[in-house]
This record gives structure tokens, sequence and C-alpha cells, in this order.
């Protein structure tokens, strides 16, 4: 207790009540002033104390949204819409085949063949008369020759690049990546493999074989650059099938392999066996499929092939397909636990296996294309992405003849090119 001016006795709560109402006459304003600074102060205290868990919570909103991200853009499409649609009724031959050419679709028939582009409009015209068209395609080149016959075209994705013709009937073709092509040819007792330029020159380059020593070729495909060649021969020793895959050189390193230019030969994994088909992915690595399994080769020393990789396959190899990087095959399921009949397997160009999945539905065609693995019969096609995953399960009106990707797989969908007998048509699947 104190005593006042006026000598009355006061308590220190009445003495601090005076005191603040004599500053506020005095100073006004000044006690806001306090109040808010303590405030804010309080206010801070209360804004600081969240940030220890900010950090958590935007890593636990960057994980949600990648979650939802990753499983969105691997989700199964269910719509499909049309994006535009081109008719082939009125130009010319309607039946025919097609195949993926440059950035669109090239339709062969037995009158002539027609390049459609990425956005529909038709390219070029070649006209020609065959009975049985062959058809290679590599990158922007491709060439068709005429099946037992001497005529074959080079063209490009601007068109006719070149004419050509045999001396004896033709069998099979290969293209590289530069319009040169190499050419199966046979005459009863033997088999040659002579070499065009892109302009249709018959060049002075040629491998025999004789049916009853060497064996006849199979399968054989050329490297991008156009300079290796890759063989698969069959032949019968003492009534025992066997086959070897032969890798030539034409190139100036090549010269230092002798006249015939073989750098390399593998016979190992082939006894008993049949070698059908044989590819180059690039200039450096290839493979050959045989009844059984798989080899992967390289090339990367051109005069010393190796054998990199051997995969047995102990299914039947029911369909295969390849671009320059994967290899796919649909294969017979031996797995007595699996219902399933089929199997779905992807390889990397090196041999790496990306899957095997175990599968109900064959389809009659199977096509790598894009980063999509396509199965399709008549009216029905599955659409796979490179871990297995069915991705969409379509049905059309008409009969399907062909399927090509047209973009990879992305979140607003992903786009095909759907070809009909007298029609084709782009799609968006969402």
């Amino acid at each position: 207790m104190l005593r006042d001016r006026e000598g009355t006795w006061v308590s220190d709560q009445e003495r601090e009540s005076r005191k603040r109402k004599l500053k506020e006459r005095v100073i006004p304003g000044e006690l806001d002033k306090e109040e808010r600074g303590e405030q804010r102060e309080k206010a801070g205290e209360r804004i600081a104390l969240p940030r220890h868990f900010l950090l958590p919570l935007l890593f636990l909103l960057l994980f949600t949204l990648g979650l939802l991200f990753f499983f969105y853009n691997r989700r199964r499409y269910s719509r499909l819409t049309s994006k535009w649609s081109v008719d082939f009724s009125e130009k010319g031959e309607s039946s025919g085949e097609y195949y993926s050419f440059s950035e669109g679709v090239v339709k062969v028939s037995k009158d002539g063949a027609s390049y459609l582009s990425s956005s529909g409009k038709v390219l070029w015209n070649q006209a020609y008369e065959m009975a049985t068209p062959l058809v290679s395609i590599n990158g922007d080149y491709m060439v068709i020759g005429e099946e037992n016959g001497s005529k074959l075209f080079i063209l490009s994705s601007e068109g006719l690049k070149g004419q050509g013709e045999s001396s004896l009937p033709i069998l099979k073709l290969s293209i590289s990546e530069k319009g040169v092509v190499y050419a199966l040819l046979a005459d009863g007792e033997s088999s040659y493999i002579t070499v065009f330029s892109k302009e249709g020159k018959n060049l002075d380059i040629s491998i025999k074989s004789v049916l009853g020593g060497d064996g006849f070729p199979v399968d054989f495909s050329t490297s991008k650059d156009g300079e290796e060649l890759l063989v698969a021969f069959s032949y019968l020793d003492k009534t025992v099938l066997k086959s070897r895959v032969v890798f030539y050189n034409f190139s100036a390193l090549g010269k230092n392999a002798g006249a015939n230019r073989v750098v390399g030969g593998f016979t190992d994994h082939f006894s008993g066996k049949m070698v059908g088909r044989v590819h180059f992915f690039n200039n450096d690595e290839s493979f050959a499929a045989y009844n059984g399994g798989l080899s992967f080769f390289s090339t990367r020393v051109k005069t010393s092939p190796e054998e990199k990789k051997n995969i047995e396959i102990p299914g039947t190899i029911r369909m295969m397909s390849y671009n320059s990087q994967y290899l796919a095959l649909l294969t017979d399921n031996t797995k007595e636990k699996e219902e399933e009949n089929y199997r779905l397997l992807l390889f990397r160009k090196n041999g790496e296996k990306l899957f095997d999945k175990a599968l109900n539905f064959m389809g009659t065609k199977m096509e790598l294309s894009g980063d999509k693995i396509l199965l399709y019969q008549e009216k029905n096609y599955k659409v796979y992405d490179f871990s297995g995953r069915l991705r969409y399960n379509g049905e059309t009106k008409e009969g399907l003849l062909y399927l090509r990707s047209m973009t990879d797989f992305k979140m607003n969908g992903t786009e095909l090119m759907l070809c009909f007998p007298n029609k084709v048509e782009r799609v968006v699947l969402q």
C-alpha cells in the first residue's frame, strides 16, 4: 500500500491504473504501440511454429503428386477418338499389305505402292505390276522387288530413287538405311547375294553358295550403313540338319579377310537346329533366332564378330517383331502351373530381358512399334507397354490389316494408325 498526494492510501493495482491513464493523456497512442508490438511478437511465435513441419509437408505433397502421376501415366486407356481418316478405295487396288515407313505407312499391292504421311496426306504413288511384291524397309528407304522376278524399285520418303534389274530370280531383299540393297538370287544349284546401289546400279559384289556344300541362305540382314551382312545358312551334314551364321564385311576393312569377305561365323548352338531369322539392330549389334533360342552378337570390332549372349527359349516361337533397339517374341507357354497358353517376352538389343508375361491372347500379327507391343487379329487388338502391362483392349468394325504407333505413352493419351483394306485412320487413346 502507498499514500497518494491527498494522503489517501491506495493499492499497487490502483496506482498502476492511474499511471496508465496519465501516460495516455501525456503521450497518446504510446500504449497502443506497445500492445501492438506484444501482439505481433505473440503472432510471430504462432506463425513460426508450423515452419518446423513445412519441409515434411512439402515432401509429402510432392510424393503424393508423383505417385498420382506414376499411376495415372500407366493407367489402362478406355476411350478412343478419331483424329482423321483417309479412304483408299478410289486409289487403285484395294487389296495389299501395309508397312511402317518413315513417319507414316506405305500400302503395297500388285499394282503399285502409296506412301501416307503421319498427317494423312498421300505423298507419292509408285506404279508397277508384280505378281508377288517383296518388301524391305530401313529408316527412310525401302525396296520393292518382284518375287521370282527381276524388277526392283528403290524409294525414299521423297519418292522413287532408282530402278534395278537382276539377272536371276529374286528370292529375298534387304536394304540399308542409306539405300544399298542386297538381293538373294537363285539359279537351281547355286544361290547368289548381289548388291545394288540406291540408284539401282548392280555393283560388282557377289556372294555365291552351292546348295550341296555351303547350304542355302535362309535369311540375311544388312547393317544400317550397308557395309556388313549377316547370313543364316542351313545345310545337311550326314542327314543331320545344321545351321550357321556368317558375317561379311564389304568396307575397306573387309578386304583383309580375303575375296569372300567373311570375317566370322558361328555354329555352336545351331546343331540340329534351323536359324530362321537374323537381323542387324544397328551397325554393331545383331541377333539370330532359331528353334530353341536366341543368339546376340556384337561387331564393334568389325573384323572379329563376337557372340555376346545365348538365351534358350523353351516354347515354340510363334511370332517376333523388332526395331533398332528391341526384340519382342510371342512363344508357347511351357510352364505347367500357369493356365495361359502363350508368353510375351521383350529383350534389349544386347540380350537383356525386360519382361516375360503369360498371355491367353495370341493374335495373328504382332508389331513392336514405338514404345508399344501390338497384338491383333481380325477385329481385336491389344496394346502393351514395355513392362508387359495391357494398356488398351480395342475392337474395330472392319478387319485390321496393320497397326503402328504414332506417339509414345503420355499423360493425355497416345495415338495409333489403324490400317484397313480400304482405309487408314489415326486415333487417340485416352
